[in-house]
């Protein structure tokens, strides 16, 4: 079966269509809570704080998750507004540049997932997925691997949302060398530097640096820690591969989805439907549970893999997974597929 008549399917049902209008709304009831709790943080202090940080961790990690939508340009059939949401989500709010997060994600991860060397999120520093990204690092970067990487996943992942951003400070001085300074880098660099000075600068004029900066950081830690537990069990745990074959089915043999109950899968913007959000990166986030339906039934009658389970066992096993990843080989594609298909088959 060619994918045509999934998606002919697909569009047949109406998940195609934009859910725009609810959209905003959810994005700004997010916004308004995450307000609130800053507010209350400023308002009662360290006690307050205690409650309040990990509450707007995770808001803000949803609200992050809105500008990945825009990025696929699923939030809206307006291109313009799909735009102004992934840099008021991205560079302002997350700090993080639109420019990297293309690179990074919707061109590397998305066109390559689960591909050895070349797909970021399975490899992120100072971590590894496989035998042969470990041999590529250097001799510091191998050393930590074989000593720590068992142990230091999970704590190191609150310095995530740090290294993005280092990250998209460095690919916008690389973008500018080689590419110059044109309308795209402008806008992202203003749009960062308003990032610091709403949440740094600003702040710290009024409140005093100790405090803001220390907030500052345990809000992105928890997010760093949130963003781990969404991307590391989607895909870190299934097979690496040292190449690629047809895009559709790759997406289908190198992706999980994960199951989890409605109102945290609300929290999570779609990224709990990684199969299809994979296949149709254009399908709003609110649509792919319908989605979902209509493509675990295609898979079953095309004898296709589709990898769905509990969100607790897909995290046990992406954990079980990275302690001693930079040991395993990569697969050939053509392995991975005979493996996968002889799965269905005894299924």
């Amino acid at each position: 079966m060619e994918l045509c008549s999934l998606r002919a399917e697909l569009r047949s049902a109406g998940v195609f269509e934009h859910r725009e209008a609810r959209s905003w709304g959810k994005l700004g009831l997010m916004a308004a809570a995450l307000a609130a709790c800053l507010v209350g943080i400023a308002t009662w202090g360290v006690v307050a704080a205690i409650a309040l940080v990990p509450v707007a961790g995770v808001l803000g990690t949803s609200i992050a998750m809105c500008g990945h939508e825009g990025s696929h340009k699923s939030f809206s059939g307006s291109s313009l507004r799909n735009a102004v949401l992934v840099h008021l989500v991205f560079p302002v709010f997350s700090g993080l540049g639109s420019l990297y997060w293309h690179n990074k994600h919707d061109r590397l991860h998305h066109g390559h997932p689960n591909v050895e060397g070349i797909d970021p999120d399975i490899k992120p520093f100072p971590f590894v997925s496989s035998r042969g990204d470990h041999q590529r690092c250097n001799r510091g970067e191998r050393w930590f691997q074989r000593n720590f990487q068992r142990y230091a996943f999970w704590p190191m992942s609150m310095l995530m949302t740090m290294g993005m951003r280092r990250s998209s400070i460095v690919y916008l001085w690389s973008y500018a060398r080689t590419r110059g300074v044109d309308r795209a880098w402008l806008v992202d660099a203003a749009c960062i530097a308003a990032h610091y000075a709403c949440w740094i600068v600003i702040p710290t004029i009024v409140w005093g640096p100790g405090a803001c900066l220390l907030i500052y950081a345990a809000i992105w830690s928890v997010v760093g820690i949130c963003l781990a537990l969404v991307f590391a069990p989607a895909h870190i745990g299934l097979p690496v591969v040292n190449d690629q074959h047809r895009d559709w089915l790759h997406q289908i043999e190198t992706t999980r989805n994960l199951e989890l109950p409605r109102v945290v899968s609300m929290f999570f913007i779609g990224l709990d439907y990684q199969i299809e959000h994979h296949l149709f990166p254009k399908i709003p986030h609110m649509n792919l549970p319908k989605a979902a339906a209509i493509t675990r039934a295609w898979c079953a009658r095309a004898r296709m893999p589709y990898l769905s389970e509990p969100y607790l066992h897909a995290l046990a096993d992406s954990a079980r997974f990275i302690r001693d990843a930079w040991t395993r080989e990569a697969i050939s594609p053509v392995a991975m597929r005979e493996a996968l298909r002889a799965t269905v088959l005894l299924g």
